[in-house]
């Protein structure tokens, strides 16, 4: 972009005053630290405008997020009721799987029926 030249009316003398001493003490001209100080301030103009914009997209994701979030929970309940009632129509037809199932856990592992019941750490120093 090309340089503009902008006349500003008004300014206080005391603040030009501050300006050009802040700019000598960091080695600038005071039009340069104004000519900074004006491209920060309209950087950030440009951020604040974007962050609008943006705002309202943003927005719009935590609703959707938020309705995922209600039908996983609304989907959970379902499956635990429909889980609920399987298990009770099986319970029904079924003769009690109590039986089996403890037969089951006495069979599994048997190495560990080996074990001791504790184990005494002074043995292995």
């Amino acid at each position: 972009m090309g340089n503009v030249t902008k006349t500003i009316k008004y300014i206080d003398e005391h603040s030009l005053k501050i300006i050009e001493a802040h700019a000598k003490q960091e080695n600038v001209t005071g039009s340069q630290l104004i000519r900074e100080q004006i491209e920060v301030y309209a950087q950030r103009l440009e951020r604040m405008d974007a962050s609008k914009k943006l705002d309202a997209d943003i927005d719009e994701l935590i609703d959707a997020n938020n309705n995922l979030i209600r039908a996983h929970n609304d989907n959970t309940l379902v499956f635990g009721e429909l889980a609920k009632k399987i298990i009770s129509r099986l319970d029904f037809y079924l003769p009690p799987l109590v039986d089996d199932i403890e037969q089951i856990q006495n069979n599994a592992r048997p190495q560990e029926k080996n074990l001791p019941h504790s184990i005494n750490f002074d043995e292995f120093e």
